[in-house]
C-alpha cells in the first residue's frame, strides 16, 4: 500500500475512461430536455432524475415527472452503472499493471479475473483514494517521543569548511 494512487496508476485510469460517455453530461441532456418540455428548471428536472435513479421519496409533482420520462431516467440509470462498471474495471486494470509489473495486462484480462479477486483489488483502490483524502496532520511531541541527546561521540563541528577537498 501506498497511500495513495500513483501518477501512473491515475493517468492509466484516465487514459482507459477518456472516450466513456461521461453520465454527468447524459444526465444533464435529459434534465435539459425535461426542463424544456415541463417548463421547470434545470435544477428541479436534474433532480428527479437523480431522485428516480437513487430510489428516494419524491414529491406528487416529481414522481409524476419521474413516470413520464421513466425511459430517459432509465437510459440515465444505465449510463451510471456502466460508467461506474467501466470506472472499476480501469481501476483494478491499472493496479495490476502498475503494481505487479503486469504492462500488458488489459481490460479484458481483468474482465476474465474470479469476481472475489476483482472485488477485493477494487477494495484495494477505495482504501488508498481514502487514504489520499485523509489529512495529515504533524505528529505530536508525544507520538515522536523525546530525540535522543546527543552522545558528544561525533566529530565536531567547526564552522570552517573541510580540507578533505
Amino acid at each position: 500500500m501506498y497511500g495513495g494512487l500513483t501518477v501512473g496508476e491515475s493517468a492509466a485510469i484516465t487514459e482507459m475512461l477518456i472516450n466513456e460517455q461521461s453520465a454527468f453530461v447524459r444526465g444533464a441532456q435529459i434534465a435539459d430536455a425535461i426542463s424544456t418540455a415541463e417548463g421547470i428548471s434545470l435544477t428541479e428536472a436534474f433532480s428527479v432524475i437523480e431522485g428516480a435513479i437513487a430510489g428516494r421519496e419524491l414529491e406528487d409533482k416529481s414522481k409524476a415527472l419521474s413516470t413520464k420520462y421513466a425511459a430517459e431516467i432509465q437510459e440515465v440509470s444505465a449510463v451510471y452503472a456502466t460508467a461506474g462498471q467501466r470506472n472499476m474495471e480501469a481501476t483494478v486494470t491499472a493496479l495490476i499493471r502498475y503494481r505487479c509489473n503486469l504492462a500488458d495486462w488489459t481490460v479484458e484480462d481483468t474482465r476474465k479475473m474470479a469476481k472475489a479477486l476483482f472485488n477485493d483489488i477494487w477494495q484495494l483502490a477505495q482504501e488508498e483514494s481514502d487514504a489520499e483524502r485523509t489529512p495529515v496532520s504533524p505528529p505530536t511531541e508525544e507520538e515522536l517521543g523525546k530525540q535522543p541527546a546527543a552522545s558528544g561521540r561525533g566529530r565536531k563541528r567547526t564552522g570552517n569548511p573541510s580540507s578533505m577537498s
